[in-house]
């Protein structure tokens, strides 16, 4: 491991082996050794830190597995950065805080914990990060992802791989699948190990995190990667979800749920894998943390308590909720409630 103190020199690779994964640290409360680091790590890059006075610290982890870079970056401040154009496809994902971002002349797009955003290459990004921000960024060579969607296609791309500037939603069936994936690569970021030097561990990670990215973001040939299929759910499964979904307050049980759609308990719970990839109660728990969010959010933080929120929709168990939330999204409940609108 190689550790750069603060103002001092950044992260330095082996490269004589890439497959041997080290994690690198390094932190700075200087300017030009912080854009330094980021340029070493993914692409050139400018910081503007006129958005106010507070003192810089940036932090960075960062780790090379295959072709893949995955670092975990804060700034400990407010800043605007720029970057060059960029040669690589690149996917930032908040774990706190949040940031606008900009590629190229398109439309800003704002994103928080539980999403994330992709920049392929050929164009600038601007990014505002919040104060409170870290993310998790990855830099995957557009080469490794088009043969990896060859593979998947089983043919030559027509054309190329270019990804839709819309946010990534990890709390889908698929993308919460890839983030698992992407958590153990951030808790190698914190707690490292040999597991990624592993040379084969480590090649099936990186395509893990491929297949993650052109099987759950809309991209160039997503109907050529998917089959254009939609989610078709059954009828009895469709009326489940639509009793979830209108009542996330019952306390509902399997056994109740799937008396109210006809079926028995084992096809109601084969029925959800089948279609949803997730069991009846995990997909319960994850439309009330949804619901929970969307409340929090639009609360007024004076007159609503995160306990009321939680009761409403039918939580008891406090720590649960909170510990759940957390994984789900990056912050607590009352983080939520009480950030500035």
């Amino acid at each position: 491991m190689s550790t750069a103190a603060a103002g001092s020199c950044g992260p330095t690779w082996d490269e004589t082996d890439p497959s041997l994964a080290t994690v690198i640290r390094s932190t700075t409360d200087d300017r030009d050794e912080a854009e330094r680091v980021v340029t070493e790590l993914y692409l050139p890059n400018r910081l503007d830190l006129s958005g106010g006075s507070a003192r810089l610290g940036m932090e960075v982890a960062g780790l090379r597995l295959g072709a893949l870079t995955v670092g975990r970056l804060t700034y400990g401040r407010r800043v605007h950065l720029r970057t060059a154009d960029a040669e690589e496809v690149h996917v930032n994902i908040p774990l706190r805080g949040r940031v606008g971002s900009r590629r190229g002349s398109s439309e800003p797009v704002t994103t928080g914990p539980g999403e994330g955003l992709v920049f392929s290459p050929g164009a600038p990004a601007e990014m505002s990060w919040s104060a409170d921000c870290e993310q998790l960024c990855l830099m995957i060579p557009q080469a490794s992802l088009e043969a990896e969607l060859e593979q998947l296609l089983g043919r030559p791309l027509r054309g190329r791989l270019t990804f839709d500037f819309t946010p990534t939603d990890l709390q889908s069936p698929l993308g919460r699948r890839w983030r698992t994936v992407l958590n153990l690569l951030v808790d190698e970021l914190d707690h490292p190990t040999d597991m990624c030097r592993n040379t084969l561990l480590g090649r099936h990670l990186e395509s893990l995190v491929c297949d993650g990215l052109l099987l759950g973001q809309p991209h160039s040939h997503s109907d050529a990667a998917t089959g254009d299929r939609p989610v078709r759910l059954s009828g009895a499964i469709r009326h489940a979800v639509e009793l979830i979904e209108e009542r996330p307050s019952e306390p509902w049980t399997t056994v109740r749920l799937a008396t109210e759609v006809h079926l028995s308990v084992r096809a109601l719970q084969e029925g959800f894998r089948r279609d949803l990839a997730v069991p009846p109660m995990r997909y319960l728990r994850q439309v009330r943390l949804r619901r929970a969010r969307e409340v929090l959010q639009a609360a007024d933080r004076d007159a609503t308590t995160v306990g009321a929120v939680a009761v409403g929709l039918g939580i008891l168990h406090m720590g649960r909720f909170a510990a759940s939330y957390r994984e789900a999204f990056g912050e607590s409940p009352s983080e939520t409630l009480n950030r500035p609108i």
